[in-house]
């Protein structure tokens, strides 16, 4: 059983999620152990912003991705919200830019993806609450996004999420994905959200976007909430970064692609 203060004491870095095997040793940050699975995770592409190079900003990070996969064969990716920028013309165009950046790739809806659950449903052959395992570790997806509103954003799924966790009590490792930070005081969630993640001990770790400047982890009640900047947009962080996942034999590591060099590297033991 992971030791969670020891992982919170080594960990920090942020968020679009990919799951990979394989090493790099320009990559791996232990050598000695191999990498039994490794995801990413990055956010907040904002296809179709007015003044924004969007095009260049997706095609940069296709290509970027495309060859760190191609050093270190990867499971997943994970794109955490805000994909398109508001106008739902621009699904179909974001989709065909990032349909071939990895075989498996799965979403999150942040609050630019004003397009209704069977649209993106169509389109990412995902809804915008889904979940999945492989075998000893799960990965939930939720949405904090409200389409039917003016104000676009809402708490998650509270549901959905207690399902899931009971679930896949039993599993080693979960791992969950929203764009928005639900303990931000704008969402008003934090005691409904700590309720039921205090019953389970085996959530490592929970991927926001939404905060284009924020590449840190927040630490609350224990569990570690990873935010990776941006990989698009009008504003925020300088580098445009996707976030790693490494899982061997006795550790987690996660760290930073910004999107060609590595940053921001904390590995804690199991």
């Amino acid at each position: 059983m992971m030791d969670r203060r020891k992982f919170l004491q080594a960990i920090g870095a942020t968020t679009i999620f990919l799951a990979c095997k394989g090493k790099d040793p320009d990559i791996l940050p232990n050598e000695d152990e191999p990498v039994l699975f490794r995801f990413a995770v990055a956010s907040d592409l904002h296809y179709g912003e007015d003044n924004t190079d969007y095009v260049t900003h997706t095609r940069n990070f296709v290509s970027a991705f495309k060859d760190f996969n191609s050093k270190n064969s990867c499971s997943f990716l994970v794109l955490n919200g805000d994909i398109i920028h508001n106008d739902p013309v621009f699904l179909p165009q974001a989709y065909a830019e990032l349909k071939d950046v990895h075989p498996k790739l799965y979403v999150t809806q942040g609050n630019h993806d004003r397009v209704s659950e069977a649209v993106w449903q169509n389109t990412w052959k995902q809804g915008f609450n889904s979940d999945f395992a492989i075998d000893d570790m799960a990965f939930v997806f939720g949405t904090t996004s409200d389409s039917l509103t003016s104000s676009w954003v809402q708490c998650p799924n509270l549901d959905f999420l207690e399902n899931c966790l009971e679930k896949y009590k039993n599993k080693k490792h979960v791992f969950i994905f929203w764009h928005i930070y639900p303990h931000s005081p704008s969402m008003g969630c934090t005691d409904a959200v700590q309720a039921i993640m205090k019953n389970y001990t085996n959530v490592r770790g929970v991927f926001n976007g939404h905060d284009h400047n924020d590449e840190s982890i927040k630490t609350i009640e224990g569990v570690p909430y990873m935010f990776d900047g941006r990989l698009g947009g009008s504003w925020g962080s300088f580098d445009r970064n996707f976030r790693v996942i490494e899982i061997t034999k006795s550790e987690i590591v996660t760290y930073l692609m910004t999107p060609t060099t590595k940053k921001k590297l904390n590995r804690f033991k199991m």
